[in-house]
This record gives structure tokens, C-alpha cells and sequence, in this order.
């Protein structure tokens, strides 16, 4: 399994990207135990890593996020405990910090040593981290779907289909209280592919968490996006996003021109 691990890594020549081609290859390997332990029958994928993993977008993701859809009983910690046991099996240890809230589930998977081991730090202490989240309420309206998984190993995994995790994108994009350049990265994927949102769940979303009954549809979708991005500062886009994409080029598409052309299919 290192030998494979490796392998990924050495697709890349940059330091950082070999760091985040590890983190990647390590999500699979996560994803490959809950679909050993079935968690997929009550836990769905979703963000940008289910973008990035299932879609082989050209941004690289570190965190991985899902949502609760089935048994409200379930062991999330066991979960955890299950997925070290199948990776100390192939010879990598991580440390698991949990925070169990009441709608959200939360656990830093930290890998001790790694780094160093690879070549990728010249500090023993230093660990690399995942971060892994559920939401245990999660608004109502998105639709799921199987898909397997091949390379670099096998598993099947329950996402969101790519209108419904458009329409969490979008969800982010108009009601985080921060820029977070990956959110408009996504945006241009999404809207390059002409993907049409969700607009069930976008709405069962915003009710959720500001609490009011705007309401976004087809005939209104453009004129809010486009007002919105009118407030953006793309500079700030480019520098939070910029260490994970790996064709360099691709920043210079992150401008408000860029993705009102793409609107324009819309």
C-alpha cells in the first residue's frame, strides 16, 4: 500500500502537491472503510473532496464533509475507531480528536510521522490532518446516487448528485461570512458543465440557516448570482485557492467576466 502511495505522490513534482496528493490518496482509503463497514446505507458525501474525488476536478481538497441521511442512531465514534483498525491494517496510524455537537460531528484525523517518513517534512512532530464533519441535520431535498470508485483502489460511495451538490455550493457562495476561493473555483466547474441546481434543496438550505423564506428559481438565479458576485473580491478568491489548483493557468479565470460568460447558457 505505501508503494501505491507513493506512486501518487510521484505524479507530481512540487512539495505541496506531493503533500496533497497524500491527503488525497489517504480520503480514498476512508472512503474505502466506511463502504467496508456500509456506512453509505445512513452517511452521503458531499463538497468540494466529493467533487474533487468523483469528478477529478483540478483543485486539490483536504477535507472531508457528509451528510447524515439515514439512521438517527448510528455510532459515529465506532465509525472512527473502525476506520483506524483498517488502516493500521496497511500500516498507517492516525490520532482521531472528536467533537460530537448536537447537529454536527466533528474529528481532526491526525497522521504522526508521516511527513517525515515521506520525505515531505524534515520534522518528525510535524502531522498532516484531516479534517472529517457530519451533519446530522441536514435541510431536506437532495437527491442521492452510487457511485464506484476504481483508482488508485475500490469502493462504492452514496453522494449527492451534481445538482444537489451545486446547489450546497451555491448555498455557501451567497451565506458564508468569508471568501473561500474553492466555493468559486467550483462555481466555474459547475457552470462550465451547465449543471442546473437543485433549487429544492437551495431553498430548504437558506430557510434552514438564515431563518427566512427567500426563495431562488430559475427566473431569478442569474440576477442573484451576478449581484452578488458584483461584491466579490476576486483577489481574495485567487489567494485562497491558489495552492490548491494544479494548472496554474486556471486562476486567470477567476474573474466575474469569466463567469458571466459561462451564465450566459443559463
Amino acid at each position: 500500500m505505501k508503494e501505491l502511495l507513493k506512486k501518487e505522490m510521484n505524479k507530481y513534482t512540487q512539495p505541496l502537491f506531493k503533500k496533497l496528493a497524500l491527503t488525497e490518496f489517504l480520503q480514498h482509503l476512508v472512503l474505502q472503510s466506511l463502504y467496508r463497514q456500509n456506512a453509505f446505507k445512513y452517511l452521503t458525501f458531499t463538497g468540494g473532496t466529493a467533487l474533487r474525488l468523483l469528478y477529478k476536478t483540478g483543485r486539490f481538497s483536504e477535507d472531508l464533509d457528509f451528510s447524515q441521511t439515514g439512521k438517527s442512531d448510528i455510532k459515529l465514534k465506532t465509525l472512527i475507531s473502525k476506520i483506524q483498525n483498517d488502516l493500521l491494517l496497511l500500516g498507517i496510524h492516525f490520532e482521531a480528536y472528536t467533537k460530537d455537537e448536537k447537529v454536527v460531528f466533528k474529528s481532526d484525523f491526525r497522521f504522526p510521522e508521516i511527513l517525515k517518513e515521506l520525505n515531505l517534512s524534515p520534522l518528525k512532530e510535524q502531522k498532516l490532518t484531516i479534517k472529517f464533519e457530519v451533519d446530522k441535520n441536514p435541510p431536506k431535498g437532495g437527491n442521492k446516487e452510487i457511485l464506484l470508485v476504481t483508482s488508485p483502489v475500490s469502493y462504492s460511495v452514496s453522494v449527492f448528485d451534481l445538482p444537489s451538490l451545486f446547489a450546497t455550493k451555491l448555498h455557501a457562495i451567497f451565506y458564508r461570512k468569508y471568501t473561500k476561493g474553492r466555493d468559486y473555483y467550483d462555481l466555474i466547474w459547475y457552470l462550465g458543465r451547465q449543471v442546473k441546481p437543485n433549487f429544492k434543496l437551495l431553498n430548504n438550505a437558506i430557510k434552514q440557516t438564515e431563518g427566512n423564506l427567500e426563495k431562488i428559481d430559475e427566473n431569478n438565479f442569474k440576477e442573484k448570482l451576478i449581484n452578488h458576485l458584483e461584491t466579490t473580491d476576486f483577489k481574495k478568491v485567487k489567494d485562497d485557492v491558489e495552492r490548491l489548483i494544479i494548472e496554474h493557468e486556471e486562476l486567470s479565470f477567476l474573474k466575474i467576466e469569466s463567469i458571466k460568460s459561462l451564465l450566459r447558457n443559463y
